[in-house]
């Protein structure tokens, strides 16, 4: 079971009498839109499209073109992505009514940009001392010996941090609203309030 869902924002829930945070992602009914082989596309894959637009003037006409084609109806997406080793059993679309609380399902979303950060904040570094007249306690401190009298690749320095691809295993379930199509899921999840998020069940 895979589709979309579009995070709304964190709250609490109240299970057994104790305070569990929540994330409360929408899910959009997601469709089938194209299925690629690989002896005609070169790999296996299907293409699914959710959040129907009501207003298509902002989509190109390439995109509707392709969307008409594939589902025989004058209908564009908001999201229109793809998914490899993905096995639908023949189903063509996905609802909320495919999901039950209990469930366990994967999630991936970009995470928040934090632009150009330090290593304490980027990687978790512990920082210099904190007395011993040491002016700067968030640098870096040594970033390689006396040889090769350069820095080698791959050393954990201060840079660009965030706005990256992150993916969420074995995620819980914790309530559905099927009336408004709302997924309680147990704990944060990656991206910023209102952006949309892949989500994939785990069958077990």
């Amino acid at each position: 079971m895979i589709g979309f869902a579009k995070k709304i924002g964190m709250t609490r829930l109240f299970m057994n009498g104790k305070s569990m945070p929540v994330t409360v992602i929408r899910f959009g009914d997601s469709q089938l839109v194209q299925t690629k082989i690989a002896d005609k596309d070169g790999y296996d894959a299907v293409q699914m499209g959710a959040f129907p637009r009501k207003n298509s003037s902002k989509i190109s006409k390439a995109i509707q073109g392709h969307t008409k084609k594939h589902t025989e109806k004058d209908v564009t997406f908001r999201i229109l992505e793809e998914f490899r080793d993905i096995d639908l059993g023949g189903k063509k679309t996905f609802g909320i009514d495919d999901f039950s609380e209990g469930d366990e399902i994967n999630v991936t979303g970009i995470i928040k940009g934090r632009g150009f950060t330090g290593v304490v904040k980027r990687y978790g570094f512990r920082g210099q001392p904190k007395s011993h007249g040491h002016d700067h306690e968030r640098a870096v401190g040594s970033i390689g010996a006396a040889w090769p009298q350069r820095v080698n690749k791959g050393i954990k320095m201060a840079g660009r941090s965030g706005n990256n691809t992150k993916t969420l295993r074995s995620v819980n379930i914790v309530s559905i609203d099927v009336d408004k199509k709302l997924i309680f899921v147990k704990g944060s999840l990656p991206g910023s309030n209102g952006t949309y998020l892949k989500v994939k069940k785990i069958i077990k």
